[in-house]
């Protein structure tokens, strides 16, 4: 997608009606088929995408090959663009594994136990990577993609008792599962030859028709245009951004339901940032412990302007973890079912029984999983604009947040409530919320910067001395 600078695309998914819905899912499988046999093909050129990033994607794709199912070359643009992307995304991935391929050392991984299993040493993990990251300079988004490929590599360590002597060896070939095309390689809305398109802000409609096969697997343009109801936030900014070329995507549920939706990608322009010599407010935030969120903000003096706000994510927390300890119960059942079922001979009856079951018990640890995601993203987004309201409402133009470098939280904590502490630390509530609010602090023409987290729960705002740190006592009263 392109971005730049001064603009920050926007997206929105919509839906498609049900008279379109066979017609778009047809059209998503054969482009899903095509976009595979490509990324098989041209795997073993990985490289070559990531030494040349100039220009669309389908035109470095077209250098190497011509579409191995042909049925439009304005539609070969757009499954090439999407093959192309995942190329270049996976090129950038295998640089990162070239810098940690010489740190990678038995000394990542943690011997297992009488108590324990085998696991990763993230503390000697992260303190590589912490020299790694310094030796080359780099900021603090790449620290989360290092650890991430690290971890990669051990989980590969974990299965094969060594570690991966290349990234194609580590990473399979990323094949599509569900259908995804993006019309960027067509003339656009009005002279596609793939799509078009036509939005009515004022009516809050947009006409769209596409082509796709049909029942016999003849490629023509539906006869009829798909209407589709606009929403009220994308019809707000249209009025002040620009739109983009959609991309039409698969979603499945949990029970197997599969239904087609239209992202209308729009590209507003950001507020222009605050000069240094600007900034007389600063909101400091602190990833809190008891709470999710700590925020306080400071003036240019050093002095607390009102009072820290506490940002207490309980409640939740306790839907999140019931919802966590009902995976793992589902888990362990699934597991028990598996090892039954394999113990019986192949023509057992019970064996169909056993599969159905099965399942059952595995679409409901989607939807389980479901409902976790979609509540951590509703959390990311309550946080980020409590954290943008604060801001406002102190005059503060530039967030300073804790580093993401702590995402990771090593230990096993103490208790029951402790290990989930640490479960939720690392369960991308708080990556979720990083990520949402620096788009939106780009938006909104707030600066917005991460700190060390080395002594910063510790220091006093007002006299700037660290205190130290005690357990609560406990008290207990007698009758």
């Amino acid at each position: 997608m392109r971005t730049n600078r001064t603009h920050q695309p926007l997206t929105y998914d919509v839906r498609l009606p049900d008279e379109a819905q066979a017609d778009a899912l047809r059209l998503l499988d054969a482009s899903k088929a095509v976009v595979n046999v490509a990324l098989t093909i041209l795997w073993p050129c990985l490289d070559a995408f990531g030494d040349e990033r100039e220009g669309p994607a389908w035109k470095q794709v077209g250098k190497y090959i011509a579409s191995p199912l042909p049925h439009g070359d304005r539609q070969w643009r757009c499954e090439s663009e999407v093959v192309g992307r995942l190329l270049r995304a996976q090129a950038e991935r295998k640089k990162v594994f070239t810098l940690v391929a010489p740190i990678l050392s038995d000394g990542f991984i943690r011997p297992k136990t009488e108590r324990r299993p085998a696991g990763k040493n993230r503390p000697a993990i992260k303190e590589a990577i912490t020299a790694l990251q310094q030796s080359l300079d780099e900021d603090e988004t790449s620290f989360v993609t290092l650890q991430n490929v690290v971890e990669q590599a051990c989980n590969f360590f974990l299965q094969h008792d060594r570690f991966p002597s290349s990234y194609e060896e580590l990473q399979p070939i990323p094949l599509l599962h569900v259908g995804l095309l993006t019309y960027a390689g067509d003339d656009g809305g009005a002279k596609g030859q793939a799509y078009r398109l036509a939005l009515d802000a004022d009516a809050g409609m947009a006409r769209f028709r596409f082509r796709s096969p049909d029942e016999m697997g003849v490629w023509r343009w539906r006869k009829k245009e798909t209407l589709i109801a606009l929403p009220a936030c994308l019809k707000e900014r249209l009025s002040d951004g620009k739109l983009m070329a959609p991309t039409l995507r698969e979603e499945r549920r949990a029970d197997g339901e599969r239904f087609a939706v239209l992202d209308f990608i729009i590209e507003v322009e950001k507020t222009a940032l605050p000069t240094w010599e600007q900034v007389e407010c600063v909101l400091g935030v602190d990833w809190g412990v008891h709470t999710l969120l700590t925020a306080t903000a400071i003036n240019e003096h050093s002095e607390q302007v009102g009072r820290p706000f506490f940002l207490d994510t309980g409640g939740l927390d306790g839907k999140q973890a019931r919802t966590r300890r009902q995976i793992d119960e589902l888990k362990k059942k699934v597991a028990a079912f598996e090892q039954e079922r394999d113990a019986l001979p192949e023509a057992h009856p019970k064996r169909a029984w056993y599969q159905e079951r099965l399942e059952l018990y595995r679409r409901e640890i989607e939807r389980c999983w479901g409902k976790y995601e979609r509540r951590n993203r509703a959390v990311a987004h309550l946080a980020s604009n409590v954290l943008l309201l604060l801001c406002q409402i102190h005059g503060c133009s530039l967030l300073s947040m804790e580093s993401l470098k702590t995402l990771k939280t090593t230990g096993r904590g103490k208790g029951v409530r402790g290990r989930w502490r640490h479960y939720r630390n690392n369960s991308t509530v708080r990556g979720e919320i990083w990520r949402i609010l620096r788009y939106k602090c780009h938006l909104l023409g707030v600066r917005f910067r991460t700190a060390q987290p080395r002594g910063t729960s510790h220091t006093c705002p007002r006299c700037g001395i660290t205190a130290k740190t005690y357990r609560s006592p406990v008290i207990v009263v007698k009758r």
